[in-house]
């Protein structure tokens, strides 16, 4: 080894280090300024050692990844010193340092937008976008995350970042202060030394345990643990949910089948068949609607939240028939919870916009309810090309498809208004034939396209919302606007129930939420408030039942309830829920995605924070508390959904 080389292997060690230092200080920035952003979804009464614990353990995370882009320069490093190839090895540093800082930057302001909108790090929700409307979400994007100001802050933030390293490049001080220091071996006991903390930098520990994805749950405080593992970690981590909930093949996800279910029987669907009882409606409704609402959850209805008022019509309908308060949706997402309660087969990771267009279910509300002599439709205020959802829902049984394509002529980013669709709604369906109607709305999505205001919204700014409300209320969680889309999405339910009941006078209304909006009046939603959706029943033959009201449920149950309700005696149906009208039923719980509700407790699962939960007492009636058990229940049932999509009904 030249005298040459020797100081350039020294200097490269020295870049090295820097370059891992810079990592190091440019991701705590970036925790820094995550939670700085976003201070008013922590806990007031949170500590100040949860948030030192916090930047502990993200910078174990932060050094994993750094180590990756540093361990090809430092490998060269140690082959081509003898060589005398230092120059591909100066080369290849440069061209990792740039890489480094492009995608960094890139990924840590797209991170910051991700988790307004889903508060959330990167999940695998993620990549629902491989399944929607390109346009659409371009358009969305544009109107919404100030993608110029974005542009140009990565622009500035990349140029510092060069300039940065450019400086030290020609001012090693690193290089100046080991050179300064002579003793034997100096070579090579720094190229063991650099080795040794290499390998711990890149297991992010000094135990014989490198740092693991669970470790991310150490606060007690649910927004900093969101705060540890930095976006390429938790884009990787998305990437790896998503392709263990969606792949064809292998494990299940939630484990195997008990050998309970399999000694049972062989097939899903026998497992699946109920019999209707003999307690459903006396007169049998003519005309079914079931009314699937965007964004719209719980939170506006409960008692805390009443003098808002913008959900007075649902709370009006939900006062007159069973307003269910403890139930849960099938997903987070819209096409995942309304594949579930059209198939009737619990979310279980996998998007079935494309396999429910291949495979038709037995389970499925239209073709069920086909059987019982009704007419199916299915009304959609977008377009139907977006989620495969025509081809979808033909394939599930459903007899005419309507979407925005057909309905009206004002359309925005995703379709027709509330308002429109309902018109078409009344349009089409014949008031003298049996029909089940399902409709999909979608005003209330950003980019909250509609002039709410010049529609009757009666507030125009912060200081004119009810003093309890104002106290509490954050604009740059839920502007002005996007409230008033939630009281538009109640004002447009208002009118068409005013006109269906006049048109359809033995109608069954049902009315549900597809997802929480991930919005919500500041950035401190309870469990409860950022899970639950409404299911509310109504119609002249619906009488309020206060027994039923707690009865916990979610998306799969909504079809058995309204089989039960409309199908003769000993009807043979296929369900993978329970009507919620059955007092009886054991083990009364409401199952969606990673989460369990029963009538006084909710309880969310996760990977990266454990097992959350809360109390909840919207109701008279008294349970015990959830046991731990209910993850056992929450994963028997996803675990024979996700057989039932990936392997079909046989369980042999």
């Amino acid at each position: 080894m030249t005298k040459k080389n020797k100081g350039i292997l020294i200097s490269e060690f020295s870049n090295l280090l820097f370059f891992w230092f810079f990592g190091v200080i440019h991701f705590l920035i970036f925790r820094i300024s995550f939670i700085g952003l976003n201070s008013s979804d922590i806990n007031p009464q949170t500590e100040i050692i949860e948030f030192l614990k916090v930047i502990y353990m993200g910078f174990r995370f932060d050094v994993t990844v750094i180590s990756y882009f540093i361990v090809i320069p430092l490998l060269l490093n140690y082959l081509l010193i003898f060589l005398d190839k230092m120059n591909w090895v100066i080369k290849t540093r440069i061209f990792f340092q740039k890489l480094f800082i492009y995608s960094s930057i890139i990924i840590i302001i797209a991170t910051l937008n991700y988790y307004k909108e889903y508060k959330d790090q990167f999940n695998h929700f993620l990549f629902m976008g491989l399944y929607d409307d390109k346009k659409a979400i371009l358009q969305t994007i544009l109107k919404n995350y100030e993608p110029i100001k974005n542009t140009i802050l990565i622009f500035v933030l990349i140029f510092i970042s060069l300039k940065i390293f450019n400086f030290y490049e020609k001012n090693s001080r690193i290089y100046k202060f080991i050179n300064s220091h002579e003793f034997k071996y100096k070579e090579l006991k720094i190229s063991v030394l650099v080795l040794i903390l290499f390998v711990f930098s890149i297991r992010g520990s000094f135990t014989e345990y490198p740092v693991r994805r669970f470790y991310a749950s150490i606060s007690s405080d649910d927004f900093l643990n969101k705060t540890i593992i930095n976006p390429f970690r938790s884009l990787n981590n998305a990437v790896l949910d998503y392709n263990e909930i969606n792949k064809n093949f292998g494990v299940n996800p939630f484990g195997e089948i008990s050998s309970k279910i399999t000694t049972k029987s062989k097939s899903i669907k026998k497992l699946l068949e109920k019999k209707t009882k003999s307690d459903s409606l006396e007169i049998k409704p003519k005309q079914i609607f079931l009314v699937v609402m965007e964004s719209y959850d719980s939170w506006p209805l409960i008692e805390k939240y009443k003098d808002l008022n913008i959900s007075n019509n649902l709370k009006s309908i939900g006062y007159k028939g069973i307003s269910f308060m403890n139930f849960l949706p099938a997903s987070n997402s819209t096409m995942n919870s309304f594949a579930s309660i059209v198939t009737n087969i619990p979310y279980s990771g996998v998007n079935m916009s494309i396999i429910g267009a291949n495979k038709s279910y037995p389970s499925s509300i239209f073709k069920q309810f086909k059987i019982l002599g009704y007419q199916t439709n299915f009304f959609y205020g977008g377009y139907l090309s977006w989620q495969n959802i025509k081809n979808f829902t033909k394939k599930q049984g459903v007899e005419n498809v309507f979407g925005a394509g057909n309905i009206g002529n004002s359309k925005g980013i995703w379709g027709v208004n509330d308002e429109s669709l309902f018109e078409k709604v009344l349009a089409k369906v014949d008031d003298q034939k049996n029909s089940l109607n399902i409709i999909l709305t979608t005003s209330y999505h950003s980019p909250y396209e509609i002039d709410v205001f010049s529609k009757g919204f009666p507030y125009s700014s912060k200081k004119e919302l009810p003093d309890k409300v104002r106290k509490i209320y954050d604009e740059e969680k839920l502007s002005i606007k996007a409230l008033g889309h939630i009281w538009y999405a109640d004002m447009a339910i208002g009118k068409f129930v005013n006109k269906a009941e006049k048109k359809y006078p033995n109608a069954l209304f049902a009315f549900t939420g597809d997802h929480f909006g991930r919005k919500f009046i500041n950035g401190s939603p309870t469990l409860y408030e950022s899970s639950s959706v409404p299911f509310i029943l109504y119609g002249k033959s619906i009488v309020e039942k206060l027994e039923s009201n707690c009865n916990p449920g979610s998306h799969i149950d909504i079809t058995p309830t309204l089989i039960e309700l409309v199908a003769p005696s000993n009807f043979t149906y296929y369900s993978f829920g329970n009507s919620l009208l059955n007092n009886n039923r054991k083990n009364k719980l409401g199952i969606g995605y990673n989460k369990v509700i029963n009538s006084n407790q909710i309880s969310e699962f996760s990977k990266n924070y454990g097992i959350k939960k809360q109390s909840i007492n919207y109701c008279t009636q008294k349970n015990d508390l959830l046991l731990e058990g209910n993850k056992r229940e929450h994963d028997s049932l996803m675990s024979l959904a996700w057989h039932y999509v990936i392997n079909g009904d046989r369980l042999d």
